[in-house]
């Protein structure tokens, strides 16, 4: 009569906890203490568009390549000390949309031992999109899409990084335009806005995929060549002196063209901070200026006319 109880009580346990499970609107999944998954609830089923009785293998195949080998390890290395497993990685959808996850696993205390590993898993797809949308904004520059100051400095620091480390060469191109203030007097502020998109966009075509263009304010640009020769970075500087001259507005008949003043240097010996570097960009900037125009200056000392 003892056991007949007994096995009732954890009938009705047991009904009572797969209840809770199936109507639980968080993804959630039961594993074995070796890590086989044994259970997948109503909610992770339909989240991942999975049938309940799929295998290990076939969950962990919908896992975004670049973040499988790595969840594997975390999660084998959870399983052997027993501790909690958690992780945010890319999962497939039955359509094939991909998912951000965030996945916490903890292994079920049983009198001695652990008795197994009880999952939940959330959709933070959505989140991570809010997150990475907030980040591109922080760092990028809303009327051209090109980088802000505050992402090129970035960029240029990670590159002064491995300049120092291995002795990767790069270059780095400032450069603001010319006869750029009668465009904003004579057709306001628009014209000139539709006249800084036009070269973001032409000098964006002709860059190599690696570099970083930015416009850093108004009308200064700046262009970060890495792992670029100074002959490489003043083949690439005269290619978008050429373009930039070859960029119009038309306003009431009247056509409007401007050029680019640029400076260019390389990371050197010594460079030790990034104003260092963008000091020196910037003098040879003004030493174009200073010599007509429509010029590029290497280090301030040296010039290609066009």
């Amino acid at each position: 009569r003892e056991r007949s109880e007994a096995l009732h009580r954890l009938r009705d346990r047991e009904a009572f906890l797969n209840a809770v499970l199936g109507s639980t609107p968080t993804g959630m999944f039961v594993a074995s203490l070796e890590g086989e998954i044994t259970y997948l609830n109503p909610a992770l089923v339909t989240m991942l568009g999975l049938a309940p009785d799929t295998t290990t293998a076939a969950v962990l195949e919908r896992i975004h390549e670049d973040d499988r080998e790595g969840a594997l390890d975390l999660w084998q290395h959870a399983l052997t000390r027993r501790e909690d497993f958690l992780r945010q990685l890319r999962m497939h959808d039955a359509r094939g949309e991909l998912l951000w996850l965030e996945v916490h696993a903890s292994p079920v205390a049983g009198g001695e031992a652990p008795l197994g590993i009880v999952g939940m898993v959330k959709d933070i797809t959505e989140r991570r999109h809010e997150e990475a949308l907030r980040r591109w904004e922080a760092e990028h520059d809303p009327l051209t899409g090109l980088l802000n100051r505050r992402g090129f400095e970035r960029r240029l620091e990670e590159a002064l990084a491995d300049f120092t480390k291995t002795g990767t060469p790069a270059a780095l191109m400032l450069f603001d335009l010319d006869h750029f203030k009668p465009i904003n007097d004579d057709g306001g502020h628009a014209l000139g806005d539709e006249l800084l998109r036009r070269v973001a966009q032409v000098v964006a075509w002709e860059v190599r995929r690696s570099d970083h263009l930015a416009r850093q304010g108004g009308d200064e640009f700046g262009l970060l060549l890495p792992s670029c020769t100074l002959s490489q970075a003043r083949k690439i500087a005269e290619t978008v002196r050429e373009v930039v001259s070859q960029v119009s507005v038309t306003h009431q008949g009247r056509e409007y063209f401007v050029t680019a003043s640029i400076g260019l240097t390389v990371f050197q010996e010594g460079d030790d901070a990034i104003e260092t570097v963008l000091a020196r960009a910037d003098a040879a900037s003004y030493a174009s200026k200073h010599q007509g125009r429509n010029t590029v200056s290497v280090n301030a000392d040296a010039a290609i006319s066009g």
